[in-house]
């Protein structure tokens, strides 16, 4: 009778569940609602990163509409150059990572709720040996995963790797050793060394250098005219694109053998996102060289011989000594081979100058370079109201002086002198002068160290008073 009893519960068991099947199987088919739509973004905290540097990246996962984002997989891929640093890296509970390498990083996320946005941090290191002078690219992927085809979103961001853009060196002449009471010419440069191959107009910006700044430092045995730049400010320096400061310096009489004279130059600038590049430096010196005055020891031949060479050769120089000596300048004139009046510049204002005088000096010198000026870099003198004038022809100019004591043929190594400063500090601009005097802004210094006697080269090592 036990038996029977259980046969009957068994039977009615397996009838109530066949009556409630199809309401359990479509109980069990039921799942939340899919989100209607998803999106992903990133952001890195800097423009432009140096070697070493961290880059911190953000990566945000929206999710939008009904339901929910049951499974789902979101990627950061780096471009080389740029290490993920994993250990690092924060993101949301929901999302553990599956994998990761120095240059990529999975994370799985469930059931991520709408109107919600997911956030990760993640930093990375520019490499110690990463290519300067490129933009490195950061990309974040979101898909969705389950039946269906897959969904995915994209999101990229680019640092730019600084490049040292700008090259600074200091050049003298002459460039090793130099002699007390003589010019020393100096040229400081600074280049945009970007090859024009590697701009076009959507990068032009990442290779410009902005807020240029060259301070330039002058040692104290050298003197330089009060015109001689200690800063140079340029708004922006394009590739290819040079400055240079070009300018004269007396060695100072007073300097000892074995000085040291020196000019230095300190470059600072900004890149295309603002980030302070520098300070570069470079210097030139040059050591001081006093020619050895005679022994003592004159007992022997070749000391007598010696002796005897230096008196002769001393008999010699006399009338060009005092020649230069002798000399006193009035005005002088710097004319383009256009006859066009560059610079001129008299002796002082305690002089009573005479302009009706310097008028006629000027219009006669315009017909000199008129009549003459297919003879190249030569000399000539000729009268003039009374007083003396000395001509140099040069290659690009006619320099001309006004004498009022003196003879004009011991002016003429000191002219020459003048015109290879010039050439040397403004030879190109010369070449093809514009008409702008300002573009040639080392001629007044020139001309003032000639009216200064600065150009006398006796010996190199004497320097003559002048108009005491």
């Amino acid at each position: 009778m036990g038996r029977l009893a259980f046969a009957w519960v068994i039977l009615l068991l397996v009838v109530a569940l066949q009556v409630a099947s199809p309401a359990l199987t479509n109980q069990s088919i039921q799942t939340s609602p899919t989100a209607t739509s998803f999106s992903v973004s990133i952001a890195a905290d800097r423009m432009s990163a140096d070697r070493n540097d961290t880059i911190a990246y953000t990566m945000w996962l929206n999710v939008t509409g009904g339901g929910q984002l049951q499974l789902a997989r979101v990627n950061l891929t780096l471009e080389p150059d740029l290490v993920l640093q994993v250990n690092a890296s924060v993101h949301p509970a929901a999302c553990p990572i599956l994998s990761s390498n120095a240059t990529f990083a999975t994370w799985q996320c469930s059931f991520l709720r709408a109107g919600r946005s997911y956030r990760w941090s993640v930093p990375a290191l520019v490499a110690a040996n990463a290519t300067l002078g490129r933009s490195r690219l950061a990309t974040a992927t979101a898909t969705e995963l389950g039946s269906g085809s897959l969904s995915p979103r994209t999101a990229q961001v680019t640092v730019w790797i600084v490049l040292d853009m700008l090259s600074l060196s200091v050049q003298a002449y002459p460039s090793s050793t130099a002699e007390r009471g003589t010019a020393v010419n100096f040229t400081v440069t600074v280049a945009n060394t970007v090859p024009q191959s590697r701009v076009n107009a959507s990068n032009e910006r990442n290779f410009t250098a902005y807020n240029v700044r060259i301070a330039i430092g002058i040692g104290p045995l050298l003197d330089v005219a009060n015109t001689t730049p200690r800063l140079v400010a340029r708004a922006n320096l394009t590739p290819g694109e040079i400055v240079t400061v070009t300018f004269p310096g007396i060695v100072a009489g007073g300097a000892a053998n074995g000085d040291l004279v020196w000019v230095n130059a300190t470059l600072l600038y900004a890149d295309m996102a603002n980030r302070s590049i520098g300070p570069g430096f470079a210097e030139q010196r040059l050591t001081i060289r006093v020619p050895p005055p005679l022994g003592p020891d004159v007992s022997s031949v070749a000391a007598v011989l010696a002796f005897a060479l230096l008196a002769i050769l001393a008999a010699v120089l006399a009338a060009p000594i005092l020649g230069e000596r002798s000399l006193t300048i009035d005005e002088v004139f710097l004319v383009h081979r256009s006859g066009i009046l560059i610079q001129h510049l008299s002796r002082g204002a305690g002089v009573k100058r005479d302009d009706d005088l310097v008028a006629s000096m000027f219009v006669a010198i315009q017909d000199f370079v008129r009549d003459s000026f297919h003879t190249v870099a030569t000399l000539d003198e000729f009268a003039f109201a009374g007083r003396k004038a000395a001509v140099l022809r040069g290659q690009h100019v006619v320099l001309a002086a006004l004498l009022s004591r003196g003879s004009p043929r011991y002016l003429f190594s000191q002219l020459k002198a003048v015109e290879r400063a010039l050439e040397a500090a403004h030879g190109p601009a010369l070449a093809d002068w514009d008409g702008r005097v300002s573009s040639l802004d080392q001629a007044g210094p020139i001309l003032e160290a000639l009216l200064a006697g600065r150009y006398g080269r006796l010996w190199g090592w004497w320097r003559w008073p002048r108009f005491s």
